[in-house]
């Protein structure tokens, strides 16, 4: 499969992103006349991103020709005012800007978020392996199913519903399960959970890549006693979060999926370039939303989004605390999508299993919630569920194009 094909133009250093994109299985073209050549000999670019800083020579007449028939889409980079160009208002629908600083992870992400938009195939190097129908045909020991975990804001039960899933699952299908806790500086599986001690991938974060092997990352694996459920961790100290990459997180999750049947990713609430890779990879993803008009707010918006990088057909949304506030119709009506699951409000008892570092199934097995959080693992093994509410409306909220984060 041929390379995507990648105009970087008027960057002041372009050596970083270059190195990034062709990691990625992108080729990088730095010069814009070159990228015009090709244009005209109708060889690409496919897609390209421009430096809007300064008063570049050249800009306006690069930025106009790839917006001549046909037009290629494109990434304007900018520190405070987003650019605006004469005479392309009609041909710049598909532009998308972005407020700098743009880590070259990050900006990866979004190219390949362009590709799924535009109808392009991922490419086939080095990053071709986080490609879902890649994932999918991958050999692996089990069904290597992964669910990422997520929520666009925090404190609305994620890590409860990651924790007890990965317990269900393991509970209902006698398979290896693993939970990653990618929720990088933050995350507290480890406060809910009580398992061996071990540092996690920040016990890996100094080795250079090829020392990320299957043993590496069986010895920062830990097992939950009572369950048999697996455990890795991104660490627990936050100085060490900035050490855990994006490079390092989607090694763990490949070694993952080829040694389990189903991963759970805990994410981070957010779009930073961790989580996003984990949303890309992930088979399914379970959209944890409470009701409440702040937590529906921020979920269209996340709606949305996935609906523009092409991982909406993904989503499972669960209702959290569905008991109180808005009701799960109105959930639904508002996001677009069926509310899948709804798992009861509970919290003295969430409270009393957390303090003792059990999955609430296991401590409370009879209760209501118990079976609801039974009920969202059966979303994933496939068996009956119910689907509450209408799937047809358009989101409320649209998500702008311009955006801080990646």
């Amino acid at each position: 499969m041929a390379r995507p094909i990648v105009l970087l133009a008027f960057f002041p250093d372009v050596s970083g992103y270059r190195e990034a994109l062709e990691l990625a299985g992108f080729e990088a073209l730095t010069d814009p006349s070159e990228a015009v050549q090709r244009m005209e000999a109708g060889r690409g670019p496919d897609l390209a991103v421009l430096d809007t800083d300064g008063a570049a020579e050249g800009l306006a007449a690069t930025y106009a020709r790839l917006h001549a028939n046909p037009t290629v889409p494109t990434l304007l980079l900018f520190s405070v005012d987003p650019p605006m160009f004469e005479g392309t208002a009609e041909t710049a629908a598909s532009d998308e800007y972005i407020l700098k600083p743009v880590p070259p992870t990050a900006l990866v992400y979004r190219l390949q978020a362009s590709l799924i938009r535009t109808g392009h195939a991922l490419p086939g190097e080095s990053g071709s392996w986080a490609d879902a129908e890649s994932l999918a045909q991958a050999p692996v020991a089990g069904e290597g199913h992964v669910i990422s975990v997520f929520a666009p804001k925090g404190g609305v039960g994620k890590t409860t519903i990651s924790v007890n899933v990965a317990v269900a699952l393991r509970e209902q299908t006698r398979s290896s399960v693993l939970l990653l806790d990618a929720d990088v500086g933050v995350g507290n599986v480890t406060s809910v959970l009580q398992v061996p001690f071990r540092i996690g991938l920040a016990d890996l974060a100094d080795s250079p890549p090829s020392d990320w092997t299957d043993a590496a990352f069986e010895h920062v694996v830990c097992t939950h006693p009572e369950s048999g459920l697996r455990v890795l961790t991104w660490g627990n100290d936050p100085g060490d979060s900035e050490r855990v990459n994006v490079d390092l997180l989607l090694a763990a999750l490949r070694w993952a999926r080829r040694q389990h049947a189903y991963v759970v990713v805990d994410n981070h609430p957010g779009y930073d370039d961790r989580t996003m890779a984990m949303l890309t990879v992930a088979s399914e993803i379970l959209l944890v939303v409470t009701p409440e008009v702040g937590p529906l707010k921020n979920s269209a918006q996340f709606v949305e989004l996935a609906r523009q990088v092409g991982l909406a057909d993904h989503i499972r949304v669960v209702a959290n605390r569905a008991n109180h506030g808005v009701k799960v119709a109105q959930m639904s009506e508002t996001l677009g999508l069926p509310v899948l699951a709804t798992v009861i409000s509970n919290g003295p008892k969430a409270v009393m299993a957390a303090n003792e570092g059990r999955p609430l199934i296991t401590k409370f097995p009879r209760e209501k919630i118990s079976t609801d959080l039974h009920n969202v693992a059966r979303l994933i093994t496939r068996q009956t569920v119910t689907t509450t509410g209408p799937a047809g409306r358009r989101w409320w909220l649209p998500f702008a194009s311009r955006t801080s984060q990646a």
